[in-house]
């Protein structure tokens, strides 16, 4: 599975001259926890990201003036990103080494075809985990359905199944 199958493609942008609290707003109208900066000379242009974290914690509880400031002056500029084909353990060492828990998906050209977040990653991680115990218990009871056809076959009482634990 690559990074392109999990990202959100739908990424919300504002223009580096708008207003923290317009930045602010959009976030909240759009149901999202990050925003990508674009440079207002060239709108397809990503220069920066800024979370609700950065807003809360680097400005609100910092006590930093919000009016009249600028998201573009207040943004990273530091951009952590992976290629759209790279698998699920890059996106997770590009977090790690960035320390951030958000990335942008670069496409072929770098330029930014979506938005993944260490959330989409557990997701995943936890689904492929759901599959392979689902594939666990299958083989479970199809051993169990198994044994049940042959001692009927045989005559005899199926012999019960218990699954044990070796513990230290």
């Amino acid at each position: 599975m690559n990074i392109a199958t999990l990202c959100e493609r739908d990424i919300v942008t504002v223009s580096a001259s708008a207003s923290v609290r317009q930045a602010a707003a959009a976030m909240r109208d759009q149901h999202v926890g990050a925003l990508a900066i674009t440079d207002p000379q060239a709108p397809e242009r990503v220069i920066g990201i800024v979370t609700d974290r950065d807003l809360v914690l680097d400005l609100l509880a910092a006590g930093r003036p919000v009016e009249g400031v600028a998201i573009g002056d207040v943004c990273r500029t530091e951009l952590a990103g992976v290629p759209a084909t790279a698998p699920i353990d890059e996106a997770v060492v590009a977090m790690q080494r960035a320390g951030v828990r958000r990335l942008l998906v670069m496409g072929d050209r770098q330029e930014v075809v979506g938005l993944v977040s260490a959330d989409d990653l557990v997701d995943a991680v936890a689904g492929e985990l759901d599959a392979l115990a689902g594939t666990l218990r299958t083989g479970i009871a199809r051993e169990a359905a198994r044994i049940r056809r042959q001692a009927r076959r045989e005559s005899q009482p199926p012999r019960p199944l218990y699954v044990t634990r070796s513990e230290p």
